[in-house]
């Protein structure tokens, strides 16, 4: 094997895009004479890229890329969520989405309503009809408590009538026995 095949200058090196504010830390012989303080807290020697695939959609990983045809204003216009088509795009399926809700939650509360008034009129029924049955109920009780009184009117009268009979028959009766017992006494 040969010997000095391997660079000596193997290291930790900073990676950053200037279009991105993107850095990345990897190994490299790449050289530089710029430095950063990197989040671990140690120095290492940094590369400033033009882009990279945090900046480009289409990186390749060369750096020379040339953008003759506007692809990255197009990626960027089609992609661009907050503005343009794409934005629009979310913003009427979201009007949709919420138009659609709504006219379910008028059908729920209407069909919720239309259940409700239909249970109101069935107790409305039901009170009527036991109403009807307790007016009936009292008209009975009223007329039996009629017929038994004009019952109870009838049987007094007719124990007012038989009365003078019976007193009639028993005085009868008692003068019979008192003939009867006369007769004896003087036999």
């Amino acid at each position: 094997m040969k010997k000095d095949t391997h660079p000596d200058n193997y290291r930790e090196v900073v990676f950053q895009d200037s279009n991105a504010e993107f850095s990345f830390l990897t190994r490299s012989t790449v050289r530089t004479t710029e430095t950063i303080m990197w989040e671990d807290g140690q120095e290492y020697p940094l590369y400033k890229l033009d882009i990279s695939s945090a900046s480009h959609p289409f990186y390749t990983g060369k750096q020379t890329f040339v953008d003759t045809a506007g692809r990255v204003e197009k990626f960027k216009q089609r992609f661009d969520w907050e503005k343009g088509k794409a934005a629009e795009v979310i913003d009427k399926a979201e009007e949709k989405r919420t138009e659609k809700h709504r006219k379910q939650l008028e059908v729920e509360e209407s069909a919720r309503k239309e259940a409700a008034e239909r249970k109101a009129a069935r107790e409305d029924r039901r009170r009527k009809i036991l109403e009807g049955k307790k007016k009936k109920a009292q008209e009975a009780q009223k007329a039996k408590a009629a017929e038994e009184a004009a019952a109870e009117k009838a049987a007094a009268k007719a124990s007012a009538e038989e009365a003078p009979e019976k007193a009639a028959a028993a005085a009868e009766k008692t003068a019979a026995a008192e003939k009867t017992a006369a007769a004896e006494k003087t036999a």
